[in-house]
């Protein structure tokens, strides 16, 4: 199994703060007549920017992914995180609310948790067309349910990088969900970093699926720590994993032709010379 250290040096990891453009707030209709919500937070810079699509876990908004949204402006990378379909501001279906409520299967039902990753595909092509956005470098990064989405959503996406915490929700996605999750995930092509905790069943079952695919790196934590919890030790993590995949490997190519033949394993990648590498101000 490819597994990432626990990067001691994190703690220490010091970057200059990047200037931020105002966040402007985006809206789209999915397929199904949902009106989507999201921000759009780009750093300043000279040049167009790599940008992290933003999917959060279920009973939560965009506002929960603020710890990574800092940490990936202090490196020069955007960020547009949705509110998903039944949540936070986007709980209109065509003029109707539509809510999600506590149980989660009820509420996969009747939101249709299962056309996410399309919703996911959406913002992609409406971000890509978007003034300073680097179309080249795009990541997704997703919790729980949005960990799922965004596995599912990468072959059409065509990240350069894919971040999973916790993905789960498998039950919402229908019959053979989880060998389409392994199949979509080895057609993307796609760096991936999975994290999961052994007592989180489904995440941590789902992570098992991944653990040997080319490209990915499963990252396993003893205990039932799920989603939004990973960013109290992890969060340095997760943004030096985007730090090194959307800027310090970027080859200047075309997003269509980014997507390397073998993907780079970030187990492979993400140690202590890459936090040494990072303890400079964000690239320009």
């Amino acid at each position: 199994m490819r597994t990432l250290r626990l990067l001691a040096p994190l703690a220490s990891l010091v970057l200059l703060p990047a200037l931020t453009a105002a966040p402007s707030d985006m809206a789209l209709t999915s397929a199904d007549g949902f009106a989507l919500k999201g921000t759009l937070s780009l750093p300043a810079a000279k040049g167009k920017i790599p940008v992290v699509i933003l999917a959060h876990q279920f009973g939560a908004d965009r506002t929960g992914w603020a710890p990574l949204v800092e940490r990936l402006a202090a490196r020069g990378i955007g960020t547009l995180a949705l509110d998903l379909r039944g949540h936070g501001a986007s709980t209109k279906k065509n003029g109707v609310d539509v809510v999600v409520t506590a149980d989660f299967m009820t509420s996969a039902k009747a939101v249709g948790f299962d056309q996410i990753p399309a919703d996911l595909a959406l913002a992609a092509a409406w971000l890509r067309k978007q003034p300073g956005v680097d179309g080249r470098r795009i990541g997704l990064a997703g919790s729980s349910v949005g960990a799922f989405s965004v596995l599912l959503a990468a072959p059409e996406v065509k990240p350069l990088a894919v971040l999973s915490l916790s993905a789960a929700g498998t039950g919402a996605f229908g019959e053979g969900a989880r060998e389409r999750l392994k199949g979509a995930t080895l057609r993307a092509r796609a760096s991936a970093l999975v994290l999961a905790s052994t007592g989180d069943k489904d995440a941590y079952e789902n992570a098992l699926v991944l653990k040997d695919l080319p490209g990915v790196a499963v990252n396993l934590k003893e205990g039932e720590e799920h989603g939004f919890a990973y960013f109290k030790e992890r969060a340095d993590l997760m943004a030096v994993f985007f730090g090194e995949y959307l800027t310090y490997h970027h080859t200047g190519q075309t997003y269509a032709a980014t997507t390397p033949s073998k993907p780079a394993t970030p187990g492979n990648v993400i140690n202590d010379q890459t936090v040494a590498n990072q303890k400079v101000q964000a690239p320009k």
